[in-house]
């Protein structure tokens, strides 16, 4: 092996350690966001594996083509997101949440792998929701298959060197909610330019950014002024009309 192989290897284990190190101590003082007990008993519906909750349409519904992978936010618990994962499902779409190793999906940016080799579709949308969403936006950018078809974000946005603009055959929706103050509203609009001219934004009125999953109050976030549940409904209606268009 080269040297020059050798010092990369090194700085990328470099980089690893430095992110674990980080979450570890993240964790330590601010804890983990967990799931809702609602949230919990939504998931009771999915199937549970090491690597992803997989939520799949009743028989009597009919599975669509179309599944999504989903990555979690950071530090989020990944049955955080049952509610309207199962609530999509139910309209025919699969849904596989992804678990990463400490709920930080950063480390794990290659787990959409695993999902969309266990999946029965042959189309797929690869989703996040803040840090999850940049991870997803990586993910898409990195790998530009004729099944990978769509980009949803969920209170989040692609970094400028994950250049999704010219993707003409990538269908994007990123949903933000009016009273979320933890999503960085001018690297959000910055980073339109590095999505596709079609891309679909919309914005759930009286919803936050802790919304977008069910695990509680997060840190530095505003007020919401609907419920969980109605946040909850309103993703899942506008993400199953997105993918029916």
């Amino acid at each position: 092996m080269s040297t020059k192989i050798t010092k990369r290897l090194l700085m990328l284990l470099g980089v690893v350690l430095i992110l674990l190190a980080g979450s570890v101590a993240y964790m330590q003082v601010f804890g983990l966001y967990r799931a809702t007990p609602t949230a919990q008993r939504a998931a009771h519906s999915a199937t549970e594996t090491a690597d992803y909750w997989a939520f799949k349409p009743k028989a009597n519904t009919g599975q669509k083509d179309t599944a999504i992978i989903f990555y979690p936010g950071a530090f989020v618990q990944s049955d955080a997101y049952a509610i309207w994962a199962k609530d999509v499902a139910q309209a025919g779409y699969p849904v596989f949440v992804l678990k990463t190793p400490l709920s930080f999906s950063l480390i794990a940016q290659n787990k959409a792998d695993i999902a969309i080799k266990n999946s029965h579709a042959h189309h797929f949308v690869i989703g996040g929701h803040s840090l999850g969403g940049v991870v997803a936006s990586g993910y898409v950018a990195k790998h530009p298959r004729a099944h990978i078809t769509g980009l949803l974000l969920l209170a989040s946005y692609p970094q400028e060197n994950n250049h999704l603009a010219k993707r003409t055959n990538l269908a994007v929706l990123s949903l933000t909610a009016s009273q979320d103050q933890v999503l960085k509203q001018a690297n959000y609009r910055a980073a339109k330019a590095w999505l596709p001219k079609d891309t679909q934004y919309q914005t759930i009125r009286g919803g936050n950014h802790g919304g977008f999953g069910s695990y509680g109050p997060q840190k530095h976030d505003g007020q919401a002024t609907i419920s969980n549940a109605q946040q909850q409904t309103a993703i899942a209606n506008r993400v199953v009309a997105w993918l029916n268009r």
